[in-house]
């Protein structure tokens, strides 16, 4: 007797444990890089608050948004690496798209404009993302990485640094598919990328990485916006011109030079004596893009010293070009599969409409076959919007 109820106990066991539709998912995808440290909503926002804040943030008149949905905004943390490659934790944002009929939807990865500001970033504030608004209120599964030294990484940031750039994005693509999981959503194989201006820049950087280093991820489409995608022709060019109008830019990026060679005495060599101070403290992350510029000289020859200018604009300083030119993307004989849209506007005197039509004409020479290139009207400033809006635009024209 005592036989029969044990064996019918273990039939009751064994059903109780088949499967029932609770059987919990492992979302741990990833042990170490690219794994989910934690993640909170921290927004919502309706079909009628998103046009609303695009009039009042951005400038966008609802007439030429296509608002399919609401958002729902999370602030995450992952894990990835520094450019000393020791393990760090950082911070991004995930903008879901809020619909009803269960379907797979793409990713869309997004790299941040150039910005100084420590807490100035999606994960904090999901206004400072507009191409994740825009983006996932098209349906798009929209991430936002807020770089390294950004958010919850409390470090100096490396500004135009290619493997920096890359692995911050791919690591948060990594985290996002824990976060999908973990939550419900399923997406579909579609990975779309964009960004502006230092956005495009590490839009590129994000591209060309995953073509050649992460095989597990394939690009859909991108459409890089406003890049500097040869830092070492923007550089000659700047110089050559002798009066650059953000002068912060090039501080940050002698800092972006510094993090990634451990040159730690460039700026003594390189910059005049009254802005040592300034580019050495101001660079901290509770300064913003109007006050560094206040406190540097968009003269060249004020801000840079004689030497350096000399030598950088003839023969010398080769160890600064080859750097600026290994962060580039016109030097290495990259061919891109995916198809390529640059966008950029036609009076951009921040970072230069040239690096456009030059960064095309190179990648078609080393053999991609799916470049095209818009030029529309506006500085760099004044053509954001229409690069933002035609990107998703073109997107859904392979978006299933």
């Amino acid at each position: 007797m005592m036989k029969k109820y044990f064996n019918i106990l273990i039939l009751l066991v064994f059903l109780s444990c088949e499967d029932n539709g609770d059987t919990e998912k492992n979302c741990n995808l990833y042990e170490d890089r690219g794994s989910l440290v934690s993640s909170k909503r921290t927004f919502q926002y309706s079909k009628e608050s998103i046009a609303s804040l695009a009039k009042t943030f951005y400038g966008i008149d609802e007439s030429s948004l296509n608002i399919e949905n609401g958002i729902d905004v999370y602030s995450v943390v992952y894990k990835s690496i520094g450019p000393d490659d020791k393990p760090v934790e950082l911070s991004g944002a995930i903008y879901v798209p809020v619909l009803d009929d269960g379907k797979a939807i793409p990713t869309l990865s997004i790299g941040h404009y150039t910005n100084t500001e420590q807490y100035s970033v999606p994960s904090v504030s999901p206004t400072t993302g507009p191409q994740g608004i825009l983006g996932s209120m098209q349906g798009y599964f929209s991430i936002y990485a807020d770089g390294y030294g950004f958010g919850v990484s409390d470090t100096q940031p490396s500004f135009v640094n290619k493997k920096v750039s890359a692995e911050t994005r791919i690591d948060l693509l990594k985290a996002s598919k824990e976060f999908a999981c973990e939550n419900d959503i399923e997406l579909n194989d579609q990975l779309f990328t964009t960004g502006y201006s230092a956005g495009g820049y590490n839009t590129m950087a994000f591209h060309q990485y995953i073509d050649e280093k992460y095989p597990e991820f394939t690009i859909t489409a991108n459409a890089p916006l406003a890049g500097p995608y040869s830092t070492m022709n923007m550089g000659k060019t700047i110089f050559e011109k002798g009066i650059y109008h953000q002068p912060y830019y090039l501080g940050f990026a002698l800092w972006g030079y510094i993090n990634g060679t451990g040159d730690s005495d460039a700026l003594n060599r390189w910059v005049n004596e009254p802005y040592i101070e300034p580019i050495k403290t101001m660079y901290d992350g509770s300064k913003g893009a109007t006050l560094i510029n206040n406190a540097l000289n968009d003269t060249i020859s004020v801000l840079l010293k004689k030497s350096f200018l000399d030598g950088f604009l003839g023969d010398g300083e080769q160890t600064f070009k080859q750097y600026l030119k290994d962060q580039s993307f016109i030097y290495d004989g990259w061919t891109p599969k995916a198809p390529i849209h640059f966008m950029h506007g036609k009076d951009d005197t921040t970072v230069f409409h040239y690096l456009m039509e030059e960064a095309a004409t190179v990648l078609k020479s080393n053999g991609a076959t799916q470049i095209q290139t818009t030029s529309f009207e506006g500085n760099h400033n004044g053509a954001a919007s229409a690069c933002m809006i035609e990107s998703l635009n073109w997107f859904n024209t392979f978006k299933e």
